[in-house]
């Protein structure tokens, strides 16, 4: 999840939302029960807005410029959803072992 903060040409700058600066390292958190369940809803969260946005921009596909626009950024969001998700799992798994 980010907002764009500028933009040049093609290429859009864009950095995490305020309170999801602290899910960027997932291995960098207090080890707690409490914690681990926190992330793991931001990231089931994180992962539904960006399956649903990329649900959206599929049916909402008309071929215009936009729309492609629309289907390759919810894409990247998606993945990087699914890889964050991953991170948070992967932290948490190592600290169990």
């Amino acid at each position: 999840m980010t907002t764009t903060i500028a933009q040049a040409g093609f290429v859009k700058v864009t950095s995490p939302y305020p309170e999801e600066q602290e899910l960027m390292e997932p291995g960098l958190t207090a080890p707690t029960p409490q914690k681990a369940a926190q992330l793991r809803q931001k990231a089931s969260q994180w992962l539904s807005r960006a399956q649903k946005e990329l649900h959206d921009a599929i049916f909402a596909r008309d071929g215009s410029e936009a729309g492609l626009d629309r289907f390759a950024s919810a894409r990247a969001e998606l993945d990087s959803a699914e890889a964050w998700a991953l991170r948070v799992a992967e932290a948490f798994s190592k600290r169990r072992d």
